[in-house]
This record gives C-alpha cells, structure tokens and sequence, in this order.
C-alpha cells in the first residue's frame, strides 16, 4: 500500500477596497474573503466583511486592505463573530492594513473573535492616520465557546497591532497566548478568571473630545471590570469581563456615543 501524506483544502482570501467621500472607489475581493457596502441613510456607512470559510484555522491565509478618504465615514465591521478552531502544523493569518486620510472617519470594529481550544493563530494588524483624522479600533477576544460551557485552554494566538500618524509609530499592541493558556489567563494580572477582554483604541479631536462621558459609560460592574486613559492624543479603553454580553452592551454604548448616536445595523441582526 501505498503512503500518502495527507493534504488539507485551506481557506485563502484577499480584499482591497478603497472608500471616497462615503462611495466605492476601488473594490477587489477573491476567495473566502467577502464585503458588503449596504445601503443606509445613517450618516456612517457600514462595510462588512464575510468569511465564507466560516472561521479560520491551521493554513489560512486572509489579507484585507482598506484606504478611507475624502470625508468618508464608515463603520467597518463582520457580518458575526469569528471564529479561530482547533488548528495544527502552520498557523492561521490575518493581516489587516488601514489607511484613514485628514478629513475621514473610520470605526474598526469587528465582532467578537472566539478562541477555540488548540487554536494556531497569528494577526497582525497596522494602521495609517494622518494627524486629523479619526479612529475608533474596538477587538474583543473570547477565550472559548463560553456560551456552551466551553473555555479556551490551550493554544497559540498572537495578536500585533501597529498604529501610525504621519508614518511614525503612536501606538503599539501585542497580545501572546500559548501553553497553558487557561493557567496564564486565571492570575490576577492577566484577566483573573474572566472569559472575554475588549481593547478600545480612540484617536482624533472630534474623538477626544467624547472624554467627559466616559465614565459615566465605562463603570465597573460584577461582570465587567475596565478602565481607561488618555494621553498623547489618545483614550485607551480596557475591558475585562466575566460574561460577554454585558461586556458587548457597554461596547455598544460607547460606539454609539463616539458615533453620534450610530452603531452597525449589523450588530442587531
């Protein structure tokens, strides 16, 4: 008989899309990569994106690129959450680049990624401002399928991001979990036990001014425990939460406030 090693069909997608003045300007999807621009009389447009794989692991490959300009506001989020499953030998990529000129507006706010046990993923994330624009990067990270009883324990996720003004380096993120990750996650230092984390990143002076109702939105809970600063033309927010939900409702606040009482339709679909 014959041995054959095995070979596994994997998931590849790539979008490039650019935005001006609220209209598409260039559009470019292949694979299990899709994007939807429906139509909405809401002042902030919604670009949302598909994965036709539906979730990603060990092997796949996404590459998304998207440049906003001239005016453009535009929510840019999923259709669901992702999902990142069990995956070994070579890990899972998504690379994500931004680009936000002077007089635009963008909100990167995906929902909710889910890790699954023995996930293998990398993401990388990079974003170009201009010194007026503004930007709201909203991730949430579950650790597991928590509303099955289920909690991430071992695995590799490592989650980079890299935000730029004017090509100069303003803010960084990375996030490295592997191992014993459910170990890691339950001292005190980490997450203390909770199953969901948010990172919030603001810039913009539109945005920064937004500051004074904050912490009549961001308040420590049973459930949730968060907190945010701001500093260098920036608010970052932090959110630990041990249920998911409440954690995505205060979300959901503070989305529609920076937004001019806006969120994604998607979001309540």
């Amino acid at each position: 008989m014959l041995n054959k090693k095995a070979t596994f069909q994997r998931a590849h997608g790539n979008i490039n899309v650019k935005i001006n003045n609220n209209e598409i300007n260039h559009f470019y999807q292949s694979g299990s990569a899709k994007v939807f621009y429906p139509n909405s009389s809401q002042k902030f447009k919604e670009l949302v994106l598909v994965n036709t794989a539906g979730g990603i692991t060990s092997g796949d490959n996404f590459v998304y690129n998207f440049d906003i300009v001239n005016k453009s506001k535009i929510f840019l989020t999923t259709q669901t959450a992702e999902r990142a499953y069990k995956g070994f030998n070579e890990r899972a990529k998504i690379k994500i680049s931004l680009t936000i000129d002077d007089t635009s507006n963008l909100f990167w706010i995906p929902q909710e990624l889910i890790l699954f046990n023995n996930c293998n993923f990398d993401r990388n994330i990079e974003v170009n401002l201009s010194p007026n624009s503004n930007f709201v990067l909203a991730e949430t990270t579950i650790f597991g399928r928590t509303a099955m009883g289920e909690y991430l324990e071992k695995g590799y996720f490592n989650d980079n991001w890299r935000i730029n003004v004017d090509k100069n380096l303003v803010h960084a993120e990375a996030l490295n979990l592997k191992g014993n990750i459910k170990e890691n996650l339950s001292n005190i230092a980490a997450v203390k036990d909770g199953v969901a984390i948010s990172n919030i990143f603001i810039y913009g002076k539109k945005l920064l001014s937004y500051e004074k109702f904050l912490p009549e939105i961001l308040k420590n809970s049973e459930t949730v425990l968060l907190s945010h600063s701001i500093w260098n033309d920036k608010i970052l927010v932090r959110m630990v939460a041990k249920d998911a939900y409440d954690l995505k409702s205060i979300q959901k606040n503070l989305i529609s406030i920076l937004a001019d009482d806006n969120i994604p339709k998607v979001w309540n679909s």
